[in-house]
């Protein structure tokens, strides 16, 4: 006799279906189980694991990448083609590597907000002159920073070449310094919009103020000539024969700050005078906005629906905000609010699974932990979303309107239909054990709709393809 559906579920079990797929990247067998135990102490623990990750240690570093960049456009011609198409190469093979510990390793909420900061300041290989630090943006800014303050994060990303050569801060030449007297220059001020616009208050600031009206023109100006003299080191070319894990020790650090080209005299930011005191200023610029509850506020917003809702729901938004606020900008104690949060645990909120998101949690479901990550990427690639394909913050689609649209929706379909049957055709479970599994990846979000067709599917892989397609395993 096939089993019947529940009649009920424990609390605890419903918060730890909700904890594994909404938060994490869903479930494997049996994994609600030892979840439920406690699912907030789950969520938790994965912040205190600051643990680093072997596989990535050997990776190329940010100032062997510089250097290397540097060499070639210096060089031009076919030396500088070479380069690019090392560069792509690369960056398949890092992506690769990146991808895995979101499925093998043992803190994927971790890797959740790995990935969303990463999205945050929109570092990606579609800009042919940041994408050679795409991953290791992610390795030196965002990894090390994760739990950190958002001041920290902000003054790792702001420092490092991916931002400064994106934003052409390099050329930026203040009138009053030293250099801008005796040379004709500009005020490059794309680095000083980017941290007032995308990465503190959000669009609608300016002239005209906005939502927030936090900043105005002037203080645009401010900041970018707090900014000047914020450039990349010129690192010396090394040995080609050199290994790169083996080169990048003997280089100096890629940030720099030269004092020439440093607008001189005080400078009056957000209804504030700071005096003249080099790179210090924006520093302390920095430390101001992160600071400001309205960055705040729109930091908890953003992640709240990154991982709640389309639309979060105010209470999630007041938590993190509060999170963050009594942390002095803590993205680690904003990260944990969502432990403590009623609001971010209600199973009827939901939202689509992106590509990245499915394909990582049917493999999870399926219990396969693979050795290399090029499979993942492809699946990903079938579902419409390419590596690191976005070259602006925050620009990867999360909305449901998007990646159900009708030729969306029909490749999504037929993907969970074939890998399911490619993965568990030969598997001769009885319906009592689809429904198990069932059970065991989805827990309580597992609904007598979906239970009723399962417990009729004609053999393992019809029951997991009709799984992987039902509404509850496409929502998290």
């Amino acid at each position: 006799m096939v089993m019947e559906y529940p009649e009920s579920f424990p609390q605890a079990q419903i918060a730890a279906a909700v904890a594994a797929t909404r938060f994490g990247y869903g479930a494997r067998p049996g994994e609600i189980g030892f979840i439920a135990d406690d699912p907030g102490g789950w969520l938790l623990a994965q912040l205190r694991d600051e643990a680093p990750l072997p596989a990535l240690a050997n990776l190329p570093k940010t100032a062997t990448i510089l250097a290397e960049m540097q060499a070639a456009e210096a060089a031009g011609g076919e030396a500088l083609r070479r380069y690019r198409l090392k560069m792509m190469a690369r960056q398949q093979e890092e992506a690769a590597i990146h991808i895995l510990p979101a499925i093998n390793g043992p803190n994927p909420y971790r890797e959740r907000l790995v990935r969303f900061w990463s999205e945050f300041f929109g570092i990606g290989l579609g800009d042919p002159v940041v994408a050679p630090f795409a991953h290791a943006f992610e390795r030196e800014v965002i990894r090390p920073n994760l739990t950190r303050r958002f001041y920290d994060m902000m003054l790792a990303a702001i420092r490092h070449p991916a931002l400064i050569l994106k934003h052409a801060n390099q050329k930026s030449l203040a009138k009053r310094s030293a250099t801008g007297r005796d040379q004709r220059g500009s005020l490059e001020t794309g680095l000083a919009r980017a941290i007032l616009e995308d990465y503190c208050f959000g669009p609608g600031g300016g002239a005209k103020g906005g939502p927030g009206g936090t900043w105005r023109e002037p203080d645009l100006l401010a900041l970018a000539n707090m900014l000047t003299g914020w450039t990349v080191t010129r690192v010396p070319a090394q040995p080609a024969s050199a290994p790169a894990v083996e080169r990048a020790p003997l280089l100096p650090a890629p940030f720099r700050f030269d004092a020439s080209v440093h607008a001189e005299g005080s400078k009056y930011f957000l209804g504030r005078n700071y005096p003249e005191a080099g790179v210090l200023e924006a520093e302390a610029a920095l430390d101001t906005l992160t600071r400001t509850p309205a960055v705040g506020r729109r930091l908890a917003r953003l992640l709240a629906r990154h991982l709640v809702a389309d639309d979060p729901p105010a209470e999630v938004v007041d938590d993190l905000t509060l999170g963050y606020a009594s942390g002095g900008g803590s993205l680690g104690r904003m990260a944990a609010a969502v432990a403590g949060s009623n609001a971010a645990f209600e199973p009827s909120l939901q939202k689509v699974k992106r590509p990245d998101d499915l394909v990582l949690s049917v493999y999870r479901a399926l219990g396969m932990r693979p050795r290399r990550g090029e499979p993942l990427l492809r699946d990903m690639a079938l579902l419409g979303m390419g590596v690191k394909p976005y070259g602006a913050p925050l620009a990867v689609p999360g909305s449901a309107n998007y990646w159900l649209a009708p030729a969306r929706f029909a490749d999504r379909m037929d993907w969970c239909a074939s890998i399911a049957v490619r993965a568990l055709s030969e598997n001769s479970q009885g319906p009592d054990g689809a429904l198990a599994q069932a059970f065991d990846v989805l827990g309580p979000k597992l609904s007598p709709q979906t239970f009723r067709r399962l417990a009729v599917a004609l053999d393992a892989g019809e029951s997991a393809a009709l799984l992987f397609i039902s509404v509850e395993f496409q929502t998290r």
